[in-house]
């Protein structure tokens, strides 16, 4: 199994990216190519993404900045992708760690890795620019 790790420079408060991070709502504004739309359920949260919909909680400590997203793709699997918000000042700096799980192709593995690169861009451009929409 390998794992790819990313970061980002955000100039923005590190609670407020917490925050957001740690709202589900807003996984379809920033994890674009993974989360079509998020739906709470009686149990939780549910992602549709490209491969269907699946489970998801997000486990976070403002304490340690961790924002964990545990994924569920059928019941009793469980998929970690770490993540946690560093304070750096007035700004942060954002790390993401994603996993290629167990039977997951190098080709999917790597578009994924792709598509986080995109990913933290977008959530750096929400955190950093304030919108009145």
């Amino acid at each position: 199994m390998r794992a790819d790790t990313k970061t980002i420079s955000i100039d923005a408060p590190a609670a407020e990216v917490m925050h957001f991070l740690a709202d589900p709502s807003n996984l379809p504004r920033w994890a674009v190519g993974f989360a079509k739309s998020v739906r709470r359920e009686s149990d939780g949260w549910s992602v549709e993404t490209t491969g269907g919909r699946m489970a998801i909680r997000i486990r976070a400590d403002e304490a340690t900045g961790v924002v964990d997203f545990l994924m569920s793709p059928q019941p009793g699997i469980e998929i970690l992708a770490a993540s946690r918000v560093v304070p750096r000042g007035r700004a942060c700096e954002y790390v993401f760690t994603q996993f290629q799980s167990p039977g997951m192709p190098d080709e999917a593995f790597r578009k994924s890795v792709q598509a986080l690169q995109h990913e933290l861009k977008v959530l750096k451009a929400i955190a950093e620019v304030e919108c009145p929409l």
